[in-house]
């Protein structure tokens, strides 16, 4: 069923779109520096190879990628608000653990690093679940790019004060910020957060016959294999251009902090108006090639670049790129589902993009190890990267157009294609 909303006038959001995104702003200005820092501490701290360290981040992929089956699934079956609340009060321990025990050695680290991974894991599917259950099919580009607003609102802050804490006060102070951001994202949706969708029985489907479910829409999982590329794309911004930035090219930390902020500086500024213009056309396979292919060419400015100024430069490109696919390809997923399935859709989705964390911190690190041509032979890459997945969004984009655009723009009409088959109908 569809819940009737409350609103703000302003977007004609639902109020929950908000509140989520308010707790994303909480949490992306405590956690996110401890995200962009934790391959340097791993490096510096440590003294760890490139390739190492790839392969630990690697290796926390497959607990996140199970916890965000979990986590949708159960929210599909349970209900949204416990596991959209509950995980951010287990990180707050969590995080207060990495301060005090950051120099206990590797395996604590990373040991702990896992465990936040699995909670954080289950929440994320369980959050956008909620955002696609109370916004209409006509605003969910926009609900979303709100949600990134927030969020990188704290992103445009959190770097720069990571930068500030580790050079003051050394990087365990980022984890005991963290901590104490954590703390203030659970009371907040404790107490503000309303149930979005409140469960549904398994209607006569196994537990493994709702888990898989997504993987049987053939559309669905054609669109799920060149998201892996884009993600494989969006990963690079992670642990192999911290890397590049901070040890390859080694821009001091308050610069360090600087560029990365530039990211979220610009997401808040950009993020809407690019998300009604994307909204307007509802060309959204066509402009996830765009923005595919704008990650590509700022990694070629990245490698070009020599000097704060073009790194900042690199980083907006990157940003704009990034304003344009995150809130459509989270669009596409919602489009994709009914609400009774959504948090196994989200689940499907962001267990299998995760999985190429896998692929991309290992290959960028790789690469970057292999001496002075590394850099290059990586960003060219991501840029030949970036062109077959832009290549492979404009082939699905006829294919894909009615399920993403029905012509009711009802509900009923998000019906996933294995419910189809299962009803007899035809598929899309």
């Amino acid at each position: 069923m569809e819940h009737p909303p409350s609103r703000f006038a302003s977007l004609r959001l639902d109020r929950r779109v908000y509140i989520l995104g308010s707790a994303g702003l909480i949490r992306s200005i405590g956690r996110s520096a401890t995200f962009v820092f934790l391959p340097l501490v791993l490096a510096n701290v440590y003294h760890l190879s490139f390739v190492v360290i790839g392969l630990l981040i690697a290796g926390i992929v497959p607990v996140s990628t199970l916890s965000f089956l979990a986590g949708g699934y159960l929210s599909d079956r349970h209900g949204r608000r416990p596991f959209a609340v509950f995980p951010s009060f287990v990180s707050v321990g969590v995080m207060l653990a990495l301060w005090a025990f950051l120099d206990r050695g590797v395996l604590v680290v990373m040991g702990l690093w896992a465990l936040n991974s699995l909670f954080m894991g289950v929440t994320r599917p369980v959050q956008n679940a909620m955002i696609g259950d109370v916004t209409p099919p006509s605003l969910r580009v926009t609900a979303f790019g709100v949600q990134r607003v927030f969020t990188n609102t704290g992103f445009a802050l959190s770097p720069a004060i990571g930068g500030f804490l580790a050079t003051f006060y050394g990087l365990p102070s980022l984890f005991l910020f963290a901590g104490i951001t954590s703390a203030v994202e659970g009371v907040l949706l404790l107490f503000l957060l309303r149930e979005s969708h409140a469960g549904s029985a398994l209607s006569g489907r196994s537990a493994f016959s709702s888990l898989s479910s997504p993987f049987r829409d053939r559309l669905f999982v054609g669109v799920l294999v060149v998201l892996v590329g884009l993600s494989i794309l969006m990963n690079q911004f992670g642990t192999p251009l911290s890397l590049f930035l901070g040890a390859v090219r080694a821009v001091p930390y308050s610069e360090f902090g600087l560029i990365y902020a530039v990211n979220g500086l610009l997401v808040v500024l950009l993020q809407l108006p690019i998300s009604r213009m994307v909204e307007r056309r509802k060309q959204y396979m066509a402009w996830m090639a765009a923005g595919s292919l704008a990650y590509g060419a700022s990694f070629l400015l990245f490698d070009a670049a020599d000097a704060f100024p073009f790194y900042v430069a690199a980083m907006s490109l990157l940003t704009v790129g990034e304003d344009i696919v995150s809130p459509t390809q989270q669009t596409l997923v919602a489009s994709f589902s009914g609400e009774d399935q959504r948090g196994s859709y989200f689940g499907a989705y962001s267990a299998t993009t995760n999985a190429s964390r896998v692929v991309g911190p290992v290959v960028g690190t790789l690469l970057l190890g292999v001496g002075a041509v590394g850099s290059t032979l990586l960003w060219g890459g991501m840029f030949g990267v970036s062109v077959l997945v832009a290549g492979a969004f404009l082939l699905l984009r006829r294919e894909a157009r009615f399920r993403i655009r029905p012509r009711d723009g009802s509900p009923r009409a998000y019906a996933s294609a294995a419910d189809q088959m299962l009803s007899g109908e035809p598929g899309a």
